[in-house]
């Protein structure tokens, strides 16, 4: 979403009850998964699942590391390792524990713990990293931080995950530590064309922007015309437009100058030069990654910035602003226009425009590849140092659900997978 949380952080740890755990699993794959929130219907498991339950056997410890496409992840998760029979964790962000008493009891009991994505939360880090080492449980952790929406593509990896499972490796040497990447992608079993039209039609009319199903317009630029107005009245709101941005054509146009414009300030304020020949998706990489370091390193870059911790936290606000008002302008749509991608943008649209996650629209089939197991000690002897061993290994595990993705896609036989009628 657009907005992000400004609810006062605690930190909410994990205190597992085996029974719960259980209970709770059977109750995922029954009652949760089939039901309205999520409506997966069909679950592929894909890739050598052997090896990573030989992995397990032998006292290696494991760090799941999957793809964020939608808000049914943990839940798909869940049932992968149900069928694995590995008992796990998840690191996830701290607001789902905000949502009520009744649910962060529940989370703390099922063994997850809570992290502030966006700021130095060192609790947490501790928190993962002594579960990694502790070996009880296996840790899953999100690393691309957010729901991003784009089931196709990865978003950039922050480097907190390959730091965690590095510094895990560090202080029980002779014990391997082994990143499992997955690769999870969700298709349509339907054409849900009622229910994403009806959608857009109730989103142009609370935003504004008439919506006229049946026209002659192309829907995918009727799309990208209600999705660039959205985004320009967001930020005209908060005072980062004009309040007259003009046509179509020329937000479009203010859009991508705001979105450079601001990774530009965020790269003067941390004292960085954009990437060589790297687009707004490069540099919001190196952004994000030199935020992680600042955190994670108070002896050094820290303190040479000059900068306070919520400066730093405004930093990286604004670095996921400039990324999020970029995915609209990117041909992610328009480049394959797919029934799957075509909902997605549209929930993403509604997402963004109501703060709030949307309901399904159709019945799906979730399908998981999972990667082989990464040894994390070969990768800290090889690497020379920890921050280069954390810069390789977060490209490593990102370009492997990204291959996984697209693995997925070429055989993908769903009507999910079909090209939007009309176009």
């Amino acid at each position: 979403m657009l907005e992000f949380s400004d609810a006062s952080y605690r930190f909410f740890p994990a205190e597992p009850s085996r029974l719960l755990i259980r209970l709770g699993r059977t109750m995922n794959r029954h009652l949760i998964l089939p039901g309205k929130n999520h409506r997966v219907t069909e679950l592929r498991l894909e890739g050598d699942t052997e090896a990573i339950r030989e992995a397990r056997n032998q006292g290696d410890r494991l760090v799941f590391v999957i793809n964020h496409p939608s808000h049914s992840d943990p839940q798909i998760v869940t049932e992968i390792q149900h069928r694995l029979g590995i008992a796990s964790s998840f690191m996830a962000a701290y607001d789902v524990f905000l949502r009520g008493r009744l649910i962060a009891w529940g989370m703390q009991k099922l063994g997850h713990f809570s992290i502030d994505r966006e700021a130095a939360d060192r609790k947490a880090m501790a928190a993962a990293i002594s579960t990694v080492t502790t070996g009880e449980y296996a840790l899953n952790i999100f690393p691309e931080g957010n729901v991003y929406l784009t089931n196709d593509r990865v978003t950039p990896f922050l480097d907190g995950t390959a730091f965690i499972a590095l510094k895990a490796q560090e202080s029980i040497f002779g014990t391997p530590v082994k990143i499992v990447p997955v690769s999870l992608k969700f298709t349509h079993l339907t054409t849900p064309r009622e229910a994403v039209t009806r959608r857009l039609i109730d989103l142009g009319r609370d935003a504004g922007h008439a919506y006229a199903p049946g026209s002659s317009e192309n829907p995918l630029a009727a799309v990208m015309g209600l999705g660039r107005h959205l985004v320009g009245a967001h930020l005209q709101r908060h005072g980062f437009l004009p309040a007259h941005a003009g046509d179509d054509a020329s937000l479009f146009e203010m859009l991508k100058d705001f979105a450079s414009n601001l990774a530009t300030e965020v790269e003067a304020s941390l004292g960085i030069h954009p990437p060589k020949g790297g687009g707004l998706v490069e540099r919001i990489r190196k952004v994000r990654s030199t935020i992680h370091q600042i955190r994670t390193d108070a002896s050094g870059r820290g303190e040479k910035t000059g900068k306070t911790t919520p400066e730093i936290d405004g930093l990286a606000e604004k670095a996921i602003l400039a990324f999020r008002v970029q995915g609209y302008l990117t041909p992610y749509l328009t480049e394959h226009p797919t029934i799957d991608r075509y909902d997605e943008t549209v929930e993403r649209l509604a997402e963004d425009f109501y703060s709030a996650p949307m309901s399904r629209t159709g019945p799906r089939r979730a399908i998981a590849r999972l990667h082989p197991p990464i040894d994390i000690s070969t990768v800290l002897s090889e690497a020379g140092s920890l921050r280069q061993a954390v810069t390789h290994l977060t490209r490593t595990m990102e370009q492997a659900v990204q291959t996984g993705i697209d693995a997925i896609n070429a055989s993908n036989d769903a009507p999910g997978a079909a090209f939007v009628p009309g176009i």
